[in-house]
């Protein structure tokens, strides 16, 4: 029970499927860049049976969300961030059932920065201006929160063909991300945690309906 519980507590980033990835005492490196074809494209990140993430801390049961998206807009055609806003639903633990776990995301956003090497160690932020500076899971009671963080480090970013146009693939393989339990019997686990993201999503672009090629690209390549 106590095993269950912990992986419980501790999936809350892997619905965070875009967002997990290690937290590193590091400056946020630059240099890159996200490109698209027009001027103002829609940015949208998916998962499905093959490309989703899932958050485990070694030996103990994980958990993803079955409906996960993401949003946002690239206002030119090179842009050095994105802001993108997630949505989630039907969180589970692993061989669970979908929406046993319920996630707030209370206005946090995710921007990713493009370093030296786009398919390799690159870094996104966890943005939160709201009321609640966190992302907030739910399950049997026990809330856990992912607050505020900067320059997590952990970001790869792919180029693939979607639709006949380029897309990204965008992987995290990281550990070291901070979970805080919050209320509930799970805080007799202990308050704070660190937990470990790995798998991908794809990222499109479209514009007025119609799919746009969009790429990144580091500094060097």
């Amino acid at each position: 029970m106590s095993r269950k519980l912990k992986a419980l507590c501790l999936s809350l980033f892997a619905v965070m499927a875009i967002g997990g990835f290690a937290v590193m005492n590091a400056s946020a490196e630059t240099g890159g860049h996200f490109t698209s074809e027009t001027a103002t494209t829609t940015i949208t990140g998916t998962e499905n049976a093959t490309h989703f993430t899932e958050l485990t801390v070694p030996g103990l049961t994980g958990i993803r969300c079955t409906t996960a998206s993401y949003t946002g807009t690239a206002n030119a055609t090179t842009v050095t961030q994105i802001t993108i806003t997630p949505s989630y639903a039907n969180c589970e633990t692993t061989g669970g059932t979908p929406g046993e776990v319920t996630v707030d995301v209370n206005g946090c956003a995710y921007i990713f920065t493009i370093g030296k090497k786009s398919t390799a160690d690159n870094t996104v932020d966890l943005e939160c201006n709201g009321a609640k500076p966190y992302i907030a899971v739910t399950h049997q009671g026990c809330e856990i929160r992912v607050p505020a963080q900067n320059n997590i480090v952990g970001v790869a970013y792919n180029t693939i063909v979607e639709n006949n146009k380029h897309a990204i693939t965008l992987t995290a393989t990281a550990s070291g991300f901070t979970t805080n339990f919050e209320a509930g019997f799970c805080v007799l686990l202990g308050t704070s945690h660190t937990s470990t993201l790995s798998g991908s999503a794809t990222v499109t672009g479209s514009s007025g309906g119609s799919p746009v090629g969009i790429t990144a690209t580091g500094s060097e390549g």
